[in-house]
C-alpha cells in the first residue's frame, strides 16, 4: 500500500507535465488552461501532505486560472487576492503560509496580464516563491516541478521572443 507521500508525489508528477507544457504554448488561454489544471493537481498534492494554506492557494488558482482565461480585469485580479489572503488567514499553519502567499499573489497578477511576455514574467517571480515553499515543505518532486517550470517559462519565453525580448 503507498504512503500519502508517495500518492502525493504521484499526482505532483501529472502537474509537472502540464507544467512542461503550458510555456511551451505561445497562445495565453492555453498557457492557463494548462495552469489551472496544473494547480488543482498541485492543490490535491498539498492535502494529501497536510498543508492547508499551500492546498487552498493552489485551489483558488486553479480558479482564478479559468476566470483569466476569459475575463482580464483588474477588478478581478484584486478580487482574487483578497481571496488568496483570506485562504491564508483561515488555514494559517506558520511562516511558510505566508511564501505561499506571496508566489500566489505574483502569480495572481500574472494571470490578469493580457500580454503573454508579461504573464511569463509574473509567473517568473512567483515560481521561485513556490520553488522555495516546496524544498521547504520536503516535496522533492513539486521542488523539482517548480524549477523545471522556471526552466520552462524561460525556454518558451527565449523560444518565442527570441534574444532581444530577454535583454528588454
Amino acid at each position: 500500500m503507498m504512503s500519502l507521500f508517495l500518492w502525493s508525489q504521484l499526482v505532483v508528477s501529472l502537474a509537472l507535465l502540464l507544467d512542461l507544457l503550458s510555456f511551451q504554448l505561445r497562445d495565453r488561454r492555453r498557457i492557463l488552461a494548462c495552469l489551472a489544471l496544473s494547480c488543482a493537481l498541485n492543490a490535491g498534492h498539498f492535502t494529501l501532505l497536510g498543508q492547508w494554506s499551500a492546498a487552498s492557494l493552489l485551489l483558488l488558482a486553479s480558479v482564478r486560472f479559468l476566470v483569466s482565461i476569459w475575463l482580464v480585469r483588474s477588478i478581478l485580479m484584486w478580487f482574487f487576492m483578497g481571496l488568496a489572503c483570506a485562504a491564508v488567514l483561515a488555514t494559517y499553519q506558520g511562516p511558510l503560509a505566508l511564501l505561499g502567499l506571496l508566489g500566489s499573489l505574483l502569480q495572481t497578477r500574472a494571470a490578469f496580464c493580457q500580454d503573454d511576455r508579461l504573464l511569463r514574467r509574473w509567473m517568473l517571480l512567483g515560481t521561485l516563491c513556490w520553488l522555495a515553499n516546496n524544498l521547504l515543505v520536503g516535496s522533492p518532486v513539486a521542488a523539482m516541478m517548480e524549477g523545471l517550470f522556471l526552466v520552462s517559462n524561460l525556454v518558451g519565453y527565449y523560444r518565442h521572443y527570441g534574444r532581444k525580448a530577454c535583454a528588454g
